[in-house]
């Protein structure tokens, strides 16, 4: 189905079917907002516990260095 299609089919529905449509929109922006969430925190508690950094400390400049490194001496 094409944006075209789903929009048009949205606004053909009643007032009170919209408020469902943009609440169901809302609950979904929600829940991947929260599923992000918890995969930022599983990977910094992962770098934690087994990189021994701790979260607060990492430096981005630096693990950026590291990988563009990687890949030249991968080349």
């Amino acid at each position: 189905m094409s944006s075209e299609t789903l929009f048009e089919k949205i606004r053909s529905l009643p007032p009170e079917r919209l408020a469902e449509v943009e609440d169901f929109v809302e609950f979904l922006s929600q829940r991947d907002n929260s599923l992000r969430i918890a995969r930022d925190e599983a990977v910094a508690a992962y770098a934690v516990q087994y990189a021994g950094v701790d979260g607060i400390d990492l430096d981005r400049p630096l693990e950026a260095a590291a990988v563009e490194r990687l890949l030249e001496v991968e080349e």
